[in-house]
C-alpha cells in the first residue's frame, strides 16, 4: 500500500505544499489514530514526497556547476521538470524503466520535446531510479479507467493469444496513444483482472 494511501485511509489528508509534507484533518480524529497518522507521515516522509510530487522530480538538485560529472544530466533534468509543469506530466519508474505519463489532451509537439529531453535526462535518472516514484501495474490499470472516463472513444480489444490491446479514437494525436500506451504497458497481465465497461471479448 501507497504511504499516502495509509495516511488517508485513517481519515487524514495529505499533500506536498513547497516541498513539504502536510497534513490536514487531525483535529477530527481520535487522538490515537492521529498519532499514528502522525508516526506514518514521519516514518514514510521520503516516500510521500515521492508519492505526491506532480511531475516525480521534485527531488532533483537546482542545476549543476561548471565542472559537475552530472553537469549535463542535472541540467536536462532541471529543464525536464518545468517541462512537466507546465504541461501537468509525471516521469515515473516501473521496475527498471523510467516513463513519462502525459495527459492525452496534450499536444504532440509539447510531447516530443519533453521525450527529447527525458532522452537527455535519462543516464542521470536511472542512477537515482530510487528517488523516482514508482507506477504499480493496479495504479496504471486505474489511470487507464480515468483516461476512458474521459475519453469515452477510448476502448480495449482482445488480440492475438487473449491479450489485450488499445483501440484509440480516430482523432487522437501521437502524444494521445503514447500517454495511454505507456500506462498499458506497466498495467500488462493486470488489465485481465478489471472488467472495463467498452471492452471487446
Amino acid at each position: 500500500m501507497s504511504a499516502a494511501k495509509l495516511i488517508t485511509d485513517m481519515g487524514a489528508t495529505v499533500a506536498l505544499v513547497d516541498g513539504k509534507v502536510k497534513l490536514a484533518g487531525l483535529d477530527r480524529l481520535p487522538a490515537e489514530i492521529a498519532t499514528r497518522v502522525v508516526a506514518a507521515a514521519r516514518e514514510h516522509v521520503a516516500e510521500l514526497r515521492r508519492e505526491l510530487d506532480p511531475t516525480g522530480l521534485g527531488w532533483s538538485p537546482w542545476p549543476a556547476e561548471d565542472g559537475d560529472p552530472d553537469f549535463e544530466g542535472k541540467w536536462a533534468v532541471f529543464d525536464l521538470r518545468d517541462a512537466c509543469r507546465s504541461c501537468k506530466a509525471r516521469i515515473v519508474r516501473a521496475g527498471e524503466r523510467i516513463l513519462a505519463f502525459y495527459p492525452p489532451s496534450l499536444g504532440a509537439g509539447m510531447v516530443e520535446y519533453a521525450e527529447d529531453l527525458l532522452d537527455d535526462a535519462r543516464g542521470y535518472l536511472a542512477a537515482n531510479l530510487d528517488k523516482l516514484p514508482v507506477l504499480t501495474p493496479a495504479e496504471a490499470v486505474e489511470r487507464i479507467k480515468e483516461v476512458m472516463r474521459a475519453h469515452p472513444g477510448l476502448r480495449f480489444t482482445r488480440g492475438d493469444g487473449d491479450s489485450i490491446w488499445p483501440l484509440y479514437p480516430k482523432d487522437w494525436s501521437a502524444g494521445q496513444k503514447m500517454a495511454v500506451q505507456s500506462l498499458w504497458l506497466v498495467a500488462g497481465p493486470n488489465l485481465d483482472h478489471d472488467a472495463f465497461k467498452e471492452i471487446d471479448r
